[in-house]
């Protein structure tokens, strides 16, 4: 789906840019080179981003909550 046609950036790209680190939408664009033109897909990359924030720190969270997981099988001395 594309995100941003002014650019012609899809959610694939937004995605990308926000896996390499990006946190904003300015960033997204960076990532890519660009700058926001229209303005029009900005609340759309900010949500995306949004998401993908909250999806990384449940997986943080998660990951966390295995690391305290007692290994079986090994004897406790």
């Amino acid at each position: 789906m594309y995100v941003c046609i002014c650019h012609a950036l899809n959610d694939k790209k937004v995605k990308a840019a926000l896996n390499d680190g990006a946190t904003t939408p300015a960033a997204v664009f960076r990532h890519h080179g660009c700058q926001v033109q229209c303005g029009k897909c900005v609340p759309t990359v900010r949500a995306m981003a949004a998401d993908h924030r909250a999806t990384c720190a449940q997986n943080r969270a998660q990951a966390a909550s295995q690391d305290h997981v007692p290994a079986y099988g090994v004897a406790a001395e």
